[in-house]
């Protein structure tokens, strides 16, 4: 019994990841993010005074594609099934970050790898903005900011390969029903 909830919980979280992720349903690795890795001070120099210039006009746009659930609703505003949606810019001041890719699976991250290194972001609802620094750029920034943010960065690897967890939950449930069938066998003396 308890394998069969399991079994439906499993099925019920994988409904949910693929009407919610942003992540593409076959196996691909164009979803690309960005690991936080300091908030930027508000500063007067070159690099800390020209921010939001320097991401927006300097960076790779990423354009967020809707997740299937506000596809969904977005036909349901159409056929006018439902009332449309108020929508907070929620503009992001540029941060210091880690550009990666990300290899996906049914909408879940499996693996990932460097795609610009250390960069400059912004990150809003419709799109992820990301300005690559040579090294000149990052050491004028670093000299900006009084310290190196480089400096005890640590990867947080669980947010970019969390796919795996899915996967052993689906073995396990594997291996639950075959100690089940196990079971039943021997207690219906054919082993």
């Amino acid at each position: 019994m308890l394998r069969n909830v399991f079994g439906g919980a499993l099925i019920a979280v994988l409904a949910v990841i693929l009407l919610m992720s942003k992540r593409d349903w076959v196996l691909s690795d164009q979803h690309r993010a960005v690991a936080d890795v300091a908030v930027l001070p508000e500063g007067s120099g070159k690099v800390l005074s020209n921010l939001e210039y320097l991401v927006s006009q300097y960076g790779v746009h990423v354009p967020h594609a809707p997740t299937k659930a506000q596809r969904l609703y977005q036909m349901l505003v159409l056929a006018g099934r439902a009332p449309p949606a108020r929508i907070d810019v929620g503009f992001q001041r540029p941060r210091f970050g880690y550009s990666i890719r990300e290899w996906s699976f049914l909408g879940m991250p499996f693996g990932w790898y460097s795609e610009y290194g250390f960069v400059l972001y912004s990150d809003n609802r419709w799109e992820l903005v990301e300005t690559p620094l040579i090294e000149a750029g990052n050491e004028q920034l670093m000299q900006e900011v009084g310290r190196d943010l480089r400096q005890g960065f640590f990867f947080p690897f669980w947010a970019h390969a969390w796919g795996w967890l899915y996967v052993a939950a689906v073995a396990l449930w594997g291996w639950l029903y075959h100690r089940s069938a196990v079971k039943r066998r021997e207690e219906l003396g054919l082993i």
